[in-house]
């Protein structure tokens, strides 16, 4: 059994210090890190993830980079214990928060990166809609 090291992709939507801070944290908890630029928003989430089998898409020139305005986190070969312990250092403060944060799966690594930032977009917005406190 191949046991991949736990990894993060993350936009940051020009926070660099956040960027920073998040990945200086997560590193020293032994989780990989990939930043994610706007070059890599049409690739798929299974290629920026180093997934075996999710080759680099050619992208036509004519195609252009949707706009990406919100820092995104995907948390890529973890174990049920690794993801707990992110999310609780998200809770308490050791690590900075990230709002739109997704678990690479089976089906999401086949999306784009703009592509799982809108399902994202689209979830948060109708959980904070049905949250009356805006959380």
């Amino acid at each position: 059994m191949i046991v991949r090291k736990p990894l993060i992709l993350y936009y940051d939507n020009g926070q660099e210090e956040k960027r920073k801070s998040l990945e200086k944290a997560v590193l020293h908890l032994g989780i990989s890190f990939v930043p994610v630029t706007g070059a890599h928003f049409l690739q798929t989430v299974g290629h920026l993830a180093k997934v075996k089998g999710f080759p680099a898409r050619k992208i036509p020139p004519f195609e252009t980079s949707p706009e990406i305005t919100k820092d995104v986190l995907v948390m890529c070969n973890f174990t049920e214990e690794k993801l707990d312990m992110l999310l609780e250092a998200m809770k308490n403060g050791a690590i900075p928060q990230v709002a739109l944060k997704a678990v690479l799966t089976a089906q999401n690594c086949f999306w784009t990166f703009a592509e799982l930032f809108q399902e994202l977009e689209e979830e948060h917005l109708q959980f904070c809609s049905e949250d009356p406190a805006g959380q």
